[in-house]
């Protein structure tokens, strides 16, 4: 490997979300000794290739307004067929400030007030957020739960997606592929019938696809706009920022096939007067799916092996957990409810015994207490602290 996945660098005191705003977030007692397992970044050192490039955005001396090199489009429609297989033109790619602020621009585009917005819980809060914020009504088709010795798995409510979707009052549906925060990988059939669904019903299918270039174990991603074969009333959002350790930059990306639509998502963005790209967004595509194309490779190999280890871990030492088995992500989802510790206890327990801080469950749907999401996107060692110290608070009742 050319990264050491090994090494992690010093963020405490960087103004780091992840570092620096735990004791506040979650009304902990200050101390270095807290690990965070929430906020979905990597405590990895970014490639060279890629730090090279950001660098280079200011090697003229200058910050003045900058517009987009025509190389941020040509990247991204190269990445895409490379590594999805899709077929994507160079004009049907717009750049946006976070894939967030691109799921806002397609509600404000494509719905009113009051329009009916499908989720999936449990489901990254966001996508609640922004929906209720804009005016809109949430309306859940939450995922059928199994138990599988152990091991949760998440399927489609086909049947309630269908009942939500003939509802003449929605009118979008976010999809979250690969789901955040079950890990969970949609096949082909799947996007093609979620797709069909939303279509006949006149529902805009906007796909959030931050996580897909992190496959573990060799499994292979599907683009929704793949599945949906030249169909209109789909976007999809793509960024390097997980896969590549660059959230900070804010360089994002929406795949709009259909001109007219990408028409409506510019007046929105034209309405607030503001950039849709940072300053850096071309380096950064550019470096990510160009020379630094090796490091997502690399990174599914070694999150592929935290990801087995910290399963392993769990489950030989608390047999009463219950662990998905991400097809994608670098996120664990766990519920924690059979370990005979009260549901709304059990998050303070790890806070303030284990002193490590995962993303309590019920952020991703209040029918979620007693489960946690933990981010394993760490050094090992710094992985194997975290769950002997889970361990320990969870035993030692």
């Amino acid at each position: 490997m050319r990264m050491n996945f090994d090494q992690a660098p010093a963020r405490r005191g960087t103004d780091s979300v992840k570092w620096d705003c735990l004791e506040a977030e979650f009304n902990l007692q200050p101390g270095d000794d807290i690990l965070p397992l929430w906020v979905a970044d990597m405590d990895f050192f970014c490639a060279p290739e890629l730090l090279d490039a950001v660098c280079s955005a200011f090697s003229p001396g200058a910050i003045g307004y900058r517009t987009l090199n025509p190389h941020f489009y040509t990247a991204i429609a190269d990445w895409m067929q490379t590594r999805h297989g899709l077929a994507v033109s160079p004009e049907s790619i717009l750049p946006s400030p976070g894939v967030v602020a691109g799921i806002s621009a397609a509600i404000a585009a494509f719905t009113a007030a009051g329009d009916g917005i499908i989720v999936q819980p449990p489901i990254y809060p966001p996508f609640v957020h922004v929906t209720c914020n804009m005016g809109r009504v949430v309306r859940e088709n939450k995922l059928i739960e199994h138990n599988d010795a152990g091991t949760l798995r998440y399927e489609i409510d086909f049947d309630d997606l269908r009942r939500l979707a003939a509802d003449p009052c929605t009118k979008m549906m976010i999809l979250c592929s690969p789901h955040n925060p079950t890990g969970r990988l949609y096949t082909y059939d799947e996007l093609a019938e979620i797709y069909r669904i939303c279509s006949e019903n006149d529902v805009y299918l906007v796909s959030d696809e931050i996580h897909s270039d992190i496959m573990l174990g060799g499994a292979k991603f599907t683009p929704a706009l793949l599945a949906a074969e030249g169909g209109k009333r789909i976007l999809q959002l793509g960024s390097p920022s997980k896969s590549f350790n660059a959230a900070g930059t804010h360089s994002a990306y929406m795949i709009v096939p259909d001109a007219e639509e990408r028409a409506q998502i510019r007046r929105f963005w034209d309405t607030l007067h503001m950039p849709t790209a940072s300053f850096m967004s071309t380096e950064v595509i550019t470096a990510a799916y160009g020379p630094a194309a090796y490091y997502a490779d690399e990174l599914c190999v070694y999150l592929t092996e935290n990801m087995t280890f910290l399963r392993k871990y769990l489950r030989e030492h608390i047999p009463e957990i219950r662990l998905t088995d991400p097809d994608s992500t670098y996120l664990l989802w766990a519920d924690f409810r059979g370990c005979g510790i009260p549901s709304d206890e059990i998050f303070r327990r790890l806070c303030d015994v284990a002193r490590v801080v995962p993303d309590p469950g019920e952020w991703f749907s209040p029918d979620y207490l007693g489960y946690m999401r933990i981010n394993v996107a760490m050094p090992r060692a710094m992985l194997a602290e975290a769950a002997e110290r889970i361990v320990r608070a969870i035993k030692n009742k």
